[in-house]
């Protein structure tokens, strides 16, 4: 079984992880290895008032002889794989302690103590979810939440109600407990072990679980459709599962885990607005979290992974389809006709930059969102073209305006050499208009141009407290102009080209990063417990167009 990664399986992991994870009929993933659940006990083992730092039972206080004390290094769980998705087996580790008992009954018991030495004691926990109770929610919750009226808070916590302790069986079950006791102290160690357990299942004044009992907080929206600014999407419903760390396909299927499990990964099931939840569970496909290769590899412990239904095509196109609405000229008239019994002629060309609500009516304007062009070479690709023209070539002489408008769009897989994911959009949106309003010839015709041409890149990036932030960079806007006079009327359509250029500079294509910011203003939390909050480390697509935001913990790991 492979227990060490080389530098070929970390790169072929590594891209394995944007190239073949699947996040499956859900919403949303946030998934944490095992080693950052570790790493987050034993950061709870360092509170002086912990109840992992040490064991005291003494069932009857007038029986000073019969006790078990022990001093404890942290706590540990591996999550279980295979058919027992949703268990975990918790290892109280012991430094060392001493059992008090009685040998013998009655009067001719004797009372006798032995030592512990190092040893662990092994229990098969469920995880379950578990609603707060009163005004319960921790204040750092609060503040990442904003506005707590909108979640209902929930703790995934270790479920010690059914908790069943694995004995020492010598070898039997490789999940068993390890310690060394004489067999006359074994009866009575066991009994006052089921006295401890009752401690672990004891919860606060407020009748939530205990400390020791939290894995994790998460918030869940009550109101699907409520807007706030974090997280942006926020799960309406919540499951959970384990799943395993592959290096090679038998992993798939394997109990144990390789590299020690320390990999396996505990998944938050989510969906969000109020979607069902799937009945089937998670496959395993790729890894979606990466242990170290050595001190200089990157590493990270957690992720969160929105699907494409979710972020991309339902959060991020159609936000910046706004660029599209408001690059789309639309012309309002262009006509002409003669006066004064022929003698004269009168005309009017005239349109707009930007959809109004009155062109969504129409069905030409109704749909102005981004078509995928391919999704190949590690790149999506998007465009948006509209053409809009009004002619008016009846008789003898003609007058017409068209707008047209071409927007692409690429969103890249995996990040860049610098390590950051930049999706670039442009667009450019030219006006033409015409004019020939007499009979003499070339002399009489005249076009003029009006040209915005516009670009950006939006950068995903994350800040240490742990929001995903879209940045715009290189934004640029360039609006030119062009007339091809007549000889006959030099200045005729002056006052159209004047017109469409300040359309242009005053819209809020002119500034770019104005414009980006107000659509990205708001950041995207995460709620975790104890305050060892993760932070967004970096952000990019995967190849099938999920979001996936790499977590670490914002205090160095334990």
């Amino acid at each position: 079984m492979t227990q060490t990664l080389d530098k070929a399986t970390y790169d072929r992991l590594t891209t394995e992880r944007i190239t073949n994870t699947n996040i499956g009929a859900f919403d949303q993933l946030t998934i944490v290895s095992q080693r950052a659940i570790n790493g987050q006990l034993a950061h709870m083992w360092k509170n002086p008032k912990s109840i992992l730092r040490k064991i005291e039972v003494r069932p009857d206080p007038e029986d000073t002889d019969y006790y078990f004390v022990a001093d404890l290094d942290p706590p540990t769980v591996k999550l279980l794989t295979g058919p027992n998705k949703q268990q975990v087996v918790f290892y109280i580790n012991i430094k060392s302690g001493t059992v008090g008992y009685w040998k013998g009954r009655g009067h001719r018991a004797e009372a006798k103590t032995e030592k512990l030495g190092t040893s662990r004691l092994a229990l098969r926990v469920n995880m379950a979810f578990d609603q707060f109770k009163g005004n319960g929610v921790p204040e750092n919750i609060q503040k990442a939440l904003k506005k707590v009226d909108d979640y209902s808070v929930k703790q995934l916590i270790f479920d010690f109600t059914a908790a069943d302790l694995i004995p020492k069986l010598n070898g039997v079950d490789k999940n068993e407990s390890e310690f060394n006791i004489s067999q006359e102290a074994e009866t009575s160690f066991y009994e006052l072990l089921a006295e401890y357990l009752d401690v672990l299942r004891k919860k606060d004044p407020s009748g939530n679980p205990g400390e020791h009992s939290i894995l994790h907080y998460v918030a869940t929206a009550k109101n699907a459709e409520v807007y706030t600014a974090a997280p942006t999407c926020a799960p309406t419903d919540l499951n959970f599962q384990s799943l395993p760390f592959v290096v090679v396909d038998s992993d798939r299927t394997g109990q144990t885990g390789v590299l020690e499990g320390k990999n396996n990964m505990l998944v938050y099931l989510q969906m969000t607005n109020d979607n069902e939840m799937p009945n089937a569970l998670l496959e395993p496909s790729a890894n979606w979290v990466m242990p170290p290769f050595d001190e200089t590899s990157e590493s990270y412990d957690g992720t969160v992974c929105l699907s494409k239904a979710t972020f991309l095509d339902g959060f991020l196109l159609s936000r910046l389809a706004q660029f599209n609405s408001e690059s789309t000229w639309v012309v309002d008239e262009a006509w002409w006709k003669s006066k004064n019994l022929g003698t004269s002629t009168e005309y009017n060309v005239f349109g707009h930059l930007g959809l109004t609500s009155k062109d969504l009516e129409n069905d030409l304007f109704k749909d102005y969102q981004w078509k995928p062009l391919s999704s190949g070479d590690g790149t999506r690709k998007y465009e948006y073209k509209k053409t809009h023209r009004i002619d008016d070539d009846d008789g003898l002489w003609r007058v017409y305006q068209e707008g047209r408008t071409t927007n692409s769009l690429t969103v890249p897989e995996g990040l860049d050499s610098s390590g950051k994911s930049v999706i670039k959009f442009s667009g450019t949106t030219e006006v033409e208009t015409y004019l020939h309003l007499d009979g003499i010839g070339e002399i009489g015709k005249t076009t003029c141009w009006v040209t915005c041409v516009w670009e950006a890149s939006l950068i995903l990036d994350g800040v240490d407290d742990g929001e995903l932030k879209i940045t715009v960079d290189n934004p640029k806007t360039t609006v030119t102009t062009k007339n091809d006079t007549s000889f006959r009327y030099p200045d005729i359509l002056n006052n159209t080209l004047a017109r469409c250029k300040t359309m242009f500079e005053d819209s809020n294509l002119h500034d770019i990063k104005a414009s980006c910011e107000a659509l990205f203003g708001g950041s995207w939390s995460f709620v975790f417990s104890q305050g060892r909050d993760f932070y967004v480390d970096k952000a990019c697509f995967n190849r099938e167009g999920d979001l996936m935001c790499q977590l670490k913990y914002k205090s160095a790991g334990v």
